[in-house]
């Protein structure tokens, strides 16, 4: 019997999660079949008891081990399930700040088990590089037996990083996220009853920002943008028709903005052009695949403002999903877009850092373009014009089951 500790989001509705899921339930075939069972150190768990994933994967909360509660990620919680258990691999998943500092700690638990003749663990990072990064977390990064990236561009900033702070090289290797055609997909069904179950007008053309309200995304951006296109919408021919922006996120986030203050500021009311999930069941965690993939079948326009992304989760699905997309040329969008031929790009990019972002080298889009892009999606549509996206290759390109296989030859090589 083999065992890996898994320390990642789980359970829960982030970006993170997403992939962990869709990477654990392809790989639990092969760990039955090879006896490996798998401890899920899920983060966004705090306080739930255990639960039975399913006959291979446990999952818990790592702060039943943690001390320092002051430390949002439990961080020695992990360090002491690694001293307290018989792990054959610890598998990691979440930025190099949060991920790197352990590293010299790994070391030492192994030296330690080594001496006592205990069985010692092999070390996988898998994280993201959404900007520039800040080199200083990159010391000791040699300690980990595996280090993945999602994207070239996150590749080649990782170990430039890494050059720059010890004056050496580091080989990153890359496993990208996939794209989920089996719970994304066009659906064949009347639009506007999709409309009608998530409260939306049934006869608007909706733009949809499915994101988190956190800096990185600029939920403002799109707001902002989206008063923009109202402005133009007016004073154009198709005056009389409705327009309308969903936004699936947390009005109330702690790091995000007010929307209920925002949509006022920008010309806007929550109800009548910008509408939100329902906010007990989203909080909940209660959109299940299925109904999110009717969300996104009803809109008719995916936008995001997003500032960075390490791969762009969201902007996939909505690729699965077929619609057409809006959003910045910049970090990972480039790669996962073939530089804007897929979307409606755009380029108007301003670096900045803002509060409550770790300081962050980010990349904003000018919300002028945006809604220029708003203006050129809508009258593509509602004049019929030729459809300026085609994601065929890229669904061919990306697929989940390929991104488990890659992570069971690397399990593979450790165990």
């Amino acid at each position: 019997m083999k065992k890996i500790l898994a320390y990642m989001d789980f359970l829960c509705p982030s970006g993170f999660g997403t992939v962990s899921h869709n990477v654990i339930d392809r790989l639990t075939p092969w760990m039955v079949e090879n006896d490996i069972f798998m401890d899920v150190a899920a983060l966004n768990y705090a306080g739930k008891p255990p639960v039975q994933y399913n006959s291979n994967v446990m999952a818990m909360d790592p702060g039943m081990f943690a001390t320092n509660m002051d430390d949002n990620y439990f961080r020695d919680g992990i360090t002491e399930m690694l001293i307290q258990g018989d792990y054959d691999l610890i598998w990691m998943m979440n930025d190099v700040p949060v991920l790197g500092p352990m590293a010299r700690f790994f070391k030492q638990i192994n030296e330690q088990k080594r001496l006592k003749g205990r069985k010692e663990f092999k070390t996988v990072m898998y994280t993201p590089v959404d900007s520039v990064p800040y080199t200083r977390y990159f010391d000791n990064l040699e300690f980990y037996d595996l280090i993945f990236t999602y994207t070239k561009y996150g590749k080649e900033e990782f170990e430039k990083a890494y050059r720059i702070q010890n004056d050496k090289d580091m080989e990153v290797g890359i496993i990208g996220h996939g794209i989920d055609e089996i719970n994304f997909f066009p659906i064949d069904k009347d639009q506007r009853q999709l409309k009608s179950k998530f409260d939306l007008p049934e006869n608007a053309f909706v733009f949809g920002h499915i994101n988190k309200n956190q800096p990185r995304k600029d939920v403002g951006g799109t707001l902002v943008a989206f008063s923009k296109f109202k402005e133009w919408h007016s004073n154009s021919p198709y005056k009389d028709h409705k327009i309308a922006l969903y936004l699936h996120c947390d009005p109330l986030e702690k790091n995000g903005i007010n929307l209920y203050v925002a949509t006022e500021r920008t010309g806007l009311r929550i109800g009548r052009e910008v509408f939100l999930p329902n906010i007990n069941k989203y909080l909940n965690g209660g959109y299940s695949k299925s109904e999110l993939n009717e969300l996104y079948n009803s809109l008719d326009c995916f936008v995001t403002s997003t500032t960075a992304e390490g791969w762009g989760l969201t902007v996939t699905e909505a690729m699965s999903c077929g619609l057409p997309i809006i959003c910045g040329l910049h970090t990972s969008l480039n790669e996962i877009t073939n530089n804007g031929e897929l979307v409606y790009g755009c380029k108007n990019l301003v670096p900045f850092i803002q509060n409550e972002d770790g300081e962050n080298i980010r990349l904003k889009l000018h919300p002028d373009e945006v809604c220029e892009k708003m203006i050129q999606v809508y009258l593509d549509v509602v004049e019929k014009n030729q459809r300026r996206y085609d994601y065929s290759q890229k669904l061919k390109e990306y697929s989940w089951d390929a991104i488990a296989n890659q992570w069971k030859t690397a399990f593979e090589e450790l165990l």
